[in-house]
């Protein structure tokens, strides 16, 4: 009550000119902000300084009084740092550093940063660090280990500007700040004449990157927790690290069982349903199980656990999209897709996965219009094969067979283990009549996923494709198939 009448107090003898709407907004607002205890300092600081200035009687602060005389947010923030309250991924990302001359910069700088703390805050597997805590630093070369401790964060994201002759670069770096190591760093040069235009690309793009290398740094940091200790939310980036990297057979089933082991942990852990889900869906997607009916019925149980669950979940739902998606049901993973990419517009994943699932609903531009949108917010993704892929297939439906080769091609280069997309090559190179060429990617998959073979490729098209389209990819397959 004490702070509560300070406010009152100054408000009183210094904003004579507020409403009592606008006064009350204030007091509601420092009350219940989490930086609570440091604007009341800051009122206090404010307080002795106003009764210090000219033609006023103020006592010399006494020994006692000094300390909290000089006192400031950031040092009641110092003096009591907050716990890490979460197991999640923590970040700050502090303030953007201006090293040009023109304040317009300072602005630009600034903005950046606010937009950063926003994308990444609409990722439900990530807990950020507000903006009022992290602003405190600005100005300042705080050594990293220390803003871990003093915000109770696992990871800090600092970056600057600075001009490059006609260019501005943005420089960014994600350190772990437990070893202060650093975990990811990238550069970002344009044009200074369009750089305000463009804001919003250049912070899509630096999210979805950061939020890909953060799980990145998640994975290797949960496969150096002794077994006893590791928890279900690190089960599941061990997952997702064991799949999206070079997403072979083997890292299916890898993949599935640690995300198995993450439901049985923690049963009450949405994410892991849903992981879990689109995973075994997985069975289907590469054809390894012949009863895709009895499979897409244990997916859709473990679907209903995780919707039950966590039904807003921007994550949650943008797996069970996917799922829907891999198990014949494109229609319906359809509307999750879209719920999940509204509140996170920076997932790579689920973008490719809403790319795909637009192709398995023959909405084929916008299906190339999102898988566009992928490699312009996030070009070094780990998903980059598989959106390639999925652009490939979506191209040979569409005839346009020289474009869907350099996909197909362009997607062997990041990942080379992944035998779809020798099978979305040879689709492409049958239709450029390039046959022989055609037949030996059919090999080359095949050396990958020997399972795979025309009946089972083409029992994939009718699943996942409309009647035309599916058609289309068989009548291209056949004349590829070694055998035939």
């Amino acid at each position: 009550m004490e702070s509560i009448n300070s406010i009152f107090t100054w408000l009183s003898e210094h904003e004579a000119g507020f409403s009592a709407l606008a006064a009350l907004v204030v007091i509601i607002g420092v009350t219940l902000s989490p930086l609570g205890v440091g604007m009341r300092g800051l009122l206090s600081r404010r307080k002795t300084n106003d009764s210090a200035m000219p033609g006023t009687d103020t006592a010399k602060p006494t020994a006692s009084s000094a300390p909290h005389l000089e006192s400031s947010p950031k040092q009641d923030f110092l003096d009591n740092p907050p716990p890490l309250i979460t197991d999640k991924p923590s970040i700050a990302v502090l303030p953007f550093v201006n090293m040009s001359k023109d304040e317009d910069k300072e602005f630009f700088a600034d903005g950046m940063t606010e937009d950063i703390i926003t994308g990444l805050s609409c990722d439900s597997r990530l807990f950020v660090i507000a903006r009022n805590s992290t602003f405190a630093y600005k100005g300042q070369s705080p050594d990293i280990r220390t803003v871990g401790k003093e915000l109770g964060v696992r990871y800090v994201l600092e970056g600057s500007i600075r001009p490059v002759g006609e260019r501005l670069r943005i420089t960014v770096q994600l350190i772990e700040t437990d070893t202060g190591s650093h975990i990811w760093a990238d550069k970002i040069d344009r044009p200074i004449s369009e750089i305000f235009d463009i804001q919003d690309d250049v912070v899509d793009s630096l999210v979805t990157t950061l939020c890909a290398n953060l799980s990145v740094a998640e994975g290797k940091r949960a496969r150096r927790q002794a077994p006893d200790n590791i928890k279900a939310w690190e089960l599941c980036i061990d997952a997702e690290m064991s799949w999206m990297g070079l997403r072979t057979t083997g890292g299916m089933v890898e993949a599935q069982a640690l995300a198995k082991k993450a439901t049985e942990i923690e049963p009450g852990y949405a994410l892991g349903w849903a992981m879990l889900a689109y995973f075994s869906s997985l069975n289907i997607a590469y054809v390894i199980t012949d009863n895709n009916d009895e499979t897409a019925k244990q997916v859709d149980q473990l679907i209903n656990k995780a919707t039950v669950l966590a039904p807003d979940d921007p994550t949650v739902l943008g797996y069970i999209g996917y799922t829907y998606t891999l198990i014949g049901k494109a229609s319906t993973g359809l509307s999750y897709l879209e719920r999940s990419l509204a509140s996170n517009p920076n997932s790579g994943f689920f973008r490719y996965a809403y790319a795909t699932t637009l192709a398995a609903t023959s909405q084929l531009k916008n299906a190339l219009t999102q898988s566009e949108i992928f490699f312009r917010q996030s070009p070094k993704d780990s998903n980059m094969g598989a959106v390639c892929f999925s652009q490939s297939v979506t191209l040979s439906i569409m005839g346009r067979y020289l474009e869907a080769e350099q996909a197909a091609s362009m997607g062997i280069k990041h990942q080379p283990t992944f035998p779809w997309l020798y099978v979305a090559r040879a689709c492409a190179l049958s239709g450029l009549e390039r046959h022989e060429e055609a037949q030996l990617a059919l090999v080359l998959a095949r050396e990958i996923a020997p399972h795979f073979s025309q009946t089972k490729i083409e029992k994939w098209s009718r699943l996942y494709f409309q009647k035309d389209d599916a058609a289309k990819l068989n009548s291209l397959l056949r004349l590829a198939w070694p055998e035939s």
